[in-house]
Formats: C-alpha cells, structure tokens, sequence
C-alpha cells in the first residue's frame, strides 16, 4: 500500500507550524491533541516530497488519505490514465491565482461586472497577504475575513453578502466549493424600492431644460437602465410603432444585461419630446456628450436639475427613474410578465418588488372620517340604553339630532379606503406624463378623490 501521512498545519505563538497528528494508546490518530487548523496530506513522487490541502476536519482528511492512497496504486499497477497520478502541480499563490481568475473574469464578463470582482478580490488579497496559497486559508480565517468587512470597511450587510459570494466563486474555480457553508453571514435585507413624488417630479421637470426633459423624461417612461440610455441610438426609436429598442453595441464593448435585447413601448408625449430633441450631426447617440461622444454625466446632470428646484440633490439619482416606472407601470394595472419583460428582469420575483402600495395616499385617507372626532366639544359619556317598552333600543341624543342623509354620508366616505390605489369605478387608472403649470412635467397617477356618494331618493 501507498505510503500517505497526514499532517496539520497550526499555528502556534503567531507562526504556522507544520506538525504530525499524534496517536493515542491504542495506535490511533488522537484528532483532539492539536489546535484548530488546516489539515494535509504528504506522499512521496517522482523522487520528490509532495503535499496537498486535506480539508479542515478528520473526516475530509481521512477522505483526503483515502483517495490518494488508490491514485498511487493505480500508479503503480500501471492503471492507465494514473502514468502521472501523485505529481501534480504546486498550488499557485495566491496573488497569481487571484490574477488569473480575473484575466478569465475580463474576457467572459462585461466591464463593471470585471471592476466589481476587482475590488472585492484585492481587498481579499491585501487581507491574507501573509498566505502563500489557498490552501493555508482555513474557515476560522474566513470567518475573521467577514468581521473585518464589517469592522473595518464599514460594510453593509448586502454588501458583505456580495463580497461573499465574489469570493466563494474564486475558491470554486480554484477546487475548494462550498465555502459559505461553514460561515456566520449577516441576514440579507430587503430594501423598500424608492420612488419619485409627483410633486418633486413636477419641480424638477419645471427646472429642466428642453434637452433635459427629453433625457430624464426617457428615464422616467420607459425604465431603461444608464448604460443602455448613454447608448442609445437614433436607430434604436421607432416613431412609427412608438418603441425604444436596447441592443447590443459590440464596436462600443456594450452588451445588454444578461445578454437579452428587448424592446419598449414609449408613450406620446415621449414621442413628442424626443422627436423635438435636437439631433447631432454624424452622431448616433439620441444624448451625447458635448464633442458628440457616449455621454457618461447623466447622474451629475440629475443633480444639478434638482438643485436648480431647490430639491436635495442627494435624494435623486438615475436609478430611481427605472424603480418609479416599474412601480407605477404596475400599479397602474400592466401585468408583472408585461413589465418583467420590459425592465429587463431575470425573474418575476425581481419584479414583484415594485409590487408596492402608493406613497400618495393622504387625499385619500384624509376622506375617512371617525364619528364623534368632528364634534365642536367633548360629549359627556352616557350609560348604555336600556331597552324600551317596544322592544326597540332607546335612540341617544346624537343619533336624534343627526340626520339620515349625513350618517349615510358618512357611511360612503368610510368605503374610501377599500378601493385599490390607482384604481377607480368611475375615473380609468394611470400613469402619464402631463403638464404641470409652465411646462414642466410628472409622472402622475389619475386617481381621483373619490367625491360622496349622493343618497337615493327617498332614503
């Protein structure tokens, strides 16, 4: 039988040193007498001593031993397909490793995706920059890996989740999956998505300019992300069918999210706007830059636009266009399939999360009335009634005094709050983009205060 030991590698007043496991007694490994480390497994081949990560417990180490023990038999049985068993390479540093997942990162993923795992990687590599190797990394250093993500880097806890996955995905491609399984993660949390006002929509309309409501106003209607607005081609709108195509711009590096072209249908009024948005000469791009290139300024238009209605500029950004048009889009009443497919989602789950009640309901709520609030004076509380001659309960002074119409009245009032927002009986529900005073323009639902109802005759 091949000759396989085990060892771990622990770390004793600050240095790591590499140790055999003790046996007890009885002739067995006493797994109990070193400290929490990393297990390795060690065989001699071609002449030369070699070692291999063996996992953090008994059991994968003992797996380990196991499997390496029948490569060397094969090996010597003369097993074809085991000629080289036993001689595998030496584990790349880290900082190679770590190098070479992000050249493979470059070429197969788009640019921000390949930043992302930049950054997320050298800060990983700046923390375990006294590790040779991945294999010397064991669970307890990933574990203190997250708290100083939390500690020292001040980061969230989605943040950190974000992070984790980035890093459970290099130690797959390096051999070691299922990393996370041994981890103490932060819970993810699920943040309301934010929406625009009507009201601070018609203020920052009323600020922009002409060129600047065309922009803002084809964030806002038609819920397209950043990237696939800065390239936006003249060749991309449709005003015959009234729709904005995203598509792929492979001489410009841009491909859609998720490598899916879609379509959108755009409103009138975007129509009107962009069709009276002036056109650069030999330039593609619906909103360039001013020399006539991709335009990358957008969000610090935003903020100047909200500064000039003297809103806070910190509130407003891009993005928030994209989630009050999915939010309105669907509380206006598209189905979620429709709008999935519009906003470019990969599930319906993502897209359920616009799925939110409306902000705006105060008009509304300011319609449901409590009897006895609206009294000039507080009313001396009276003992229950008891029952008269007739069977009948005996009638108070303020059910005597008021009259029919006006508790039936406040009856109809009450119903106010049981119709879905942004849906009524009498006025269709929706969201477009309408003139608020002087030109400046709102997404604005067309929900009307529902009025009293007028009693019957005779009631």
């Amino acid at each position: 039988m091949s000759h396989v030991n085990i060892v771990k590698k622990v770390k004793i007043d600050g240095d790591w040193k590499l140790l055999s496991i003790p046996r007890n007694a009885k002739g067995n490994y006493d797994w109990n007498a070193l400290s929490d480390g990393l297990y390795l497994i060690e065989w001699r081949a071609g002449g030369k001593r070699r070692r291999e990560s063996a996992g953090v417990t008994a059991a994968q180490a003992l797996e380990a031993q196991r499997r390496k023990r029948h490569e060397l038999e094969g090996r010597e049985l003369g097993v074809p397909g085991f000629e080289l068993a036993g001689e595998a390479p030496k584990t790349a540093p880290l900082h190679i490793a770590v190098r070479n997942y992000l050249a493979q990162i470059e070429a197969l993923k788009k640019p921000n995706t390949h930043r992302k795992y930049e950054a997320v990687l050298d800060r990983f590599v700046e923390f375990f920059r006294d590790r040779e190797s991945i294999d010397q990394i064991a669970d307890d250093d990933l574990t203190r890996y997250i708290i100083a993500l939390k500690k020292d880097h001040n980061l969230g806890a989605n943040t950190i989740l974000h992070n984790a996955i980035i890093v459970a995905q290099f130690f797959k491609r390096q051999g070691r999956a299922g990393i996370t399984r041994g981890l103490q993660l932060p819970e993810r949390i699920t943040p309301l998505p934010r929406e625009y006002r009507t009201a601070d929509l018609a203020k920052f309309f009323k600020a922009a300019y002409d060129s600047e409501k065309a922009l803002f106003s084809t964030f806002l209607l038609t819920g397209l992300r950043e990237l696939e607005v800065v390239h936006l081609f003249w060749t991309d709108v449709s005003f015959e069918l009234q729709t904005v195509r995203v598509t792929a711009k492979p001489e410009l590096g841009f491909y859609p999210k998720r490598w899916e072209e879609r379509e959108v249908p755009i409103p009138v009024q975007l129509i009107g706007l962009l069709k009276a948005h002036a056109r650069r000469p030999g330039c593609n791009f619906v909103f360039s830059s001013p020399k006539g290139n991709r335009e990358y300024h957008m969000l610090d238009r935003c903020k100047a636009v909200a500064e000039r209605a003297g809103l806070d500029p910190t509130k407003f950004d891009l993005k928030t266009f994209r989630s009050t048009f999915a939010s309105r889009t669907l509380r206006t009443g598209f189905d979620v399939r429709t709008v999935q497919h519009w906003m470019g989602h990969k599930s319906l789950e993502t897209t359920m999360r616009y799925l939110v009640p409306s902000q705006e309901v105060h008009a509304r709520l300011d319609q449901v009335t409590v009897p006895g609030l609206d009294d000039a004076g507080p009313s001396p509380r009276k003992a229950p009634a008891k029952e008269g001659g007739k069977g009948g309960r005996r009638q108070s002074p303020t059910d005597a005094k008021r009259p029919a119409k006006e508790v039936r009245l406040q009856a109809d009032k009450s119903v106010a709050v049981q119709i879905p927002l942004g849906a009524s009986s009498n006025t269709p529900s929706g969201a477009e983009l309408s003139d608020v005073g002087n030109g400046s323009l709102s997404l604005a639902s067309q929900t009307e205060p529902l009025a009293p109802k007028a009693c019957p005759s005779g009631a």
